[in-house]
């Protein structure tokens, strides 16, 4: 990023392994830059202006992103217009198999019909969440989340019968379809050891898979697929602390070294220390890249 260059970071994308920022440069078209390795020097605060981030278009239109250049809702991120097409999207997508096929879009409809995974993630303080994506996306759709280990327990013939059983899963076993960014957060910083998290995650494939032979479904086949995220082996993670500023105020001169899901590892110049911060804290704020005097970590000592 050069000096002067007005900025706005409208999302992050995992794309063969690796991450990447959706950035908008003086109001040109979206690009996907890679994260590792990008520095970014500004100076921003509370009345910094705000864009719509966009969103991602589920109708095919031959785009992968719609930008746009509407001012975003009070405190939002999106406009009302984004903000209504992820709804949409999202509502017909979780809730298909309680709704007939007629009442759903065409490209929702047409999403629907692939073979679907059922997919159990864990994350470094423990939890476990289920969850469900189309073949092509899973490893994708993982690293997005920030999952550290997974294991896929079933295939089915489409994503009426996927979520059929993930709701089962939920209501029956009591497991989560979500794990909040703030739990990713704390055990990146104080990690469950690895061997307990696969412990704990074959217990529960032993159990779904229980569920699912009791069920009897012939549109659910189980499966015992392991995964691994890409980034778990590398030693960056083996001592992080969270970052003590606030990504979207203040003076910031900050290196990005890697990532899980949407947590970065920021490095800052002069220091050895590596800390993590969720990147959404920057979407949709106008950032002028400039050279700063970065604010300093008033709370480093309680790091050692």
């Amino acid at each position: 990023m050069e000096a002067g260059e007005s900025v706005v970071i409208t999302g992050m994308v995992w794309n063969d392994g690796s991450p990447k920022l959706r950035v908008r440069r003086n109001g040109r078209a979206s690009e996907l830059v890679p994260l590792v390795g990008l520095t970014l020097q500004y100076a921003t605060g509370p009345d910094a202006p705000r864009r719509c981030i966009g969103h991602k278009p589920f109708r095919q239109s031959g785009v992968a992103w719609e930008d746009c250049d509407r001012p975003p809702l009070h405190d939002g991120r999106t406009c009302d217009r984004c903000a209504a097409s992820d709804a949409t999207f999202a509502s017909q997508l979780h809730h298909a198999h309680n709704r007939g096929a007629g009442e759903l879009d065409a490209a929702v409809r047409s999403h629907l019909e692939q073979p679907n995974n059922l997919y159990l993630a864990t994350f470094r303080d423990g939890s476990i969440k289920v969850g469900t994506s189309t073949a092509p996306r899973l490893h994708t759709r993982l690293e997005e989340q920030g999952a550290w280990v997974a294991q896929v327990v079933a295939t089915t013939t489409d994503g009426f019968a996927v979520r059929s059983v993930e709701d089962r899963v939920t209501v029956e076993l009591g497991l989560s379809q979500s794990v909040s960014v703030r739990r990713k957060l704390a055990g990146l910083i104080q990690p469950v050891a690895d061997d307990a998290l696969r412990t704990e995650l074959s217990r529960w494939t032993t159990t779904v898979h229980a569920l699912i032979e009791r069920h009897g479904d012939d549109r659910v086949e189980t499966r015992s697929t392991g995964w691994v995220s890409p980034v778990s082996t590398d030693p960056i993670w083996h001592r992080v602390h969270a970052y003590p500023l606030k990504l979207q105020s203040g003076n910031h001169d900050i290196e990005f070294l890697t990532a899980s899901g949407r947590i970065v590892v920021i490095a800052r110049p002069g220091s050895s220390d590596r800390f993590v911060a969720d990147i959404r804290a920057l979407f949709g704020i106008e950032l002028v890249i400039a050279e700063v005097v970065p604010d300093e970590l008033a709370v480093q000592d309680s790091l050692f």
